[in-house]
């Protein structure tokens, strides 16, 4: 989801919605009739509905309010600023069409206007916790040539893109301090540099890595960080194994599944005290939080967690319970076929 733009946007929701006519009408010509339908309403697949499928029952992936949410001063002032009233017309269209809506997680849910969150039903899309598992002998080879192995002190970020909404910037503020005072910990830093994430490029032209390695000290060693780029995701999985810690930064937001991953692979993780973050960890318990735009107390949090490893080993333990007991994917995968067999029963 792009935050600016509402135009183009709408433009784009069009023609989506006309591509997606032609597949239902070719469907409906086959004699394909179905009794429910499950759609993202955001980027326009369900504004052509009924003119095919009039009446059928609909349930609608209601993502994120982006009216409802509120950047924190540090991202208003990178550019990153609330959605307009245009950004989300088509999931208004759907939420009266709809007979039900289904978000991923609790906060999701309460960014949607009072009236409409009774119609919303939460249930995570669920994590595979036969692949996030633990690994003591991972082991990763980087596309700079490093080798990496479990035991190593490795701290890993993993993005998307490499933008403010994400954390890079605070992340990338902490980073001089952690490489000062541990010469030998490894920084593996995943995610696109170049390209559009959720909020506008820097005014300066730079990429957002420019402009957050701009403000480093001139000596700051950096042949210890390692950009990746994307990754496969069976090497994603190895990084979280291994990693002495990983950062997971944002602003309130959809969850990423990456952090869920990371739990589930049993890996400490330092994260925002931010609203979806503190759904899922409780600190102290499941992981460590820190203030999102505090980069001397995450720089703190990661020189002890590098110092002290095994004084963390109960929280990777909790993370992946707790991983298992809201997040795994074939209970997650069991509640929501039971709840649209009943949502059908009921119609």
């Amino acid at each position: 989801m792009h935050l600016d733009q509402p135009e183009a946007r709408i433009v784009g929701q069009l023609n989506q919605a006309r591509r997606v006519l032609r597949q239902l009408q070719r469907l409906k010509t086959e004699g394909w009739q179905p009794d429910l339908i499950v759609g993202h309403p955001f980027w326009g697949e369900l504004l052509l509905l009924d003119e095919v499928f009039a009446g059928t029952p609909l349930i609608a992936l209601m993502e994120l309010d982006l009216g409802g949410i509120e950047m924190p001063p540090c991202l208003t002032s990178a550019g990153l600023v609330p959605a307009g009233p245009l950004a989300q017309w088509a999931e208004l269209l759907a939420a009266r069409r709809m007979v039900a809506g289904l978000t991923a997680t609790a906060f999701q849910r309460s960014t949607y206007p009072s009236w409409l969150q009774p119609q919303i039903h939460v249930i995570h899309e669920g994590i595979d916790l036969q692949r996030c598992r633990p690994n003591p002998q991972a082991c990763l080879h980087l596309p700079d040539g490093t080798t990496l192995h479990s035991g190593d002190p490795v701290i890993s970020f993993v993005s998307r893109q490499l933008e403010p909404l994400r954390g890079f910037l605070q992340f990338m503020a902490a980073l001089p301090e952690v490489l000062a005072h541990n010469r030998h910990v490894q920084v593996v830093i995943v995610g696109q540099e170049h390209g559009r994430g959720y909020g506008p490029p820097p005014p300066t032209g730079r990429t957002w890595k420019e402009e957050a390695m701009a403000q480093w000290p001139s000596d700051t060693p950096q042949d210890r960080i390692h950009f990746t780029g994307f990754l496969a995701y069976n090497d994603i999985l190895r990084l979280f194994q291994l990693s002495s810690a990983h950062v997971y930064l944002t602003a309130p937001y959809v969850l990423s599944w990456s952090l869920l991953e990371a739990m589930g692979c049993g890996c400490l993780v330092v994260a925002s005290a931010t609203t979806p973050i503190e759904e899922v960890i409780d600190s102290g318990v499941h992981g460590l939080l820190v203030p999102f735009g505090d980069a001397a107390a995450l720089a703190s949090q990661l020189l002890e967690a590098l110092a002290e490893p095994r004084k963390f080993n109960p929280l990777r333990l909790e993370a992946r319970r707790r991983i298992y007991t809201h997040f795994e994917l074939e209970r997650c995968l069991e509640k929501r076929i039971e709840w649209m067999q009943q949502l059908c029963r009921q119609l």
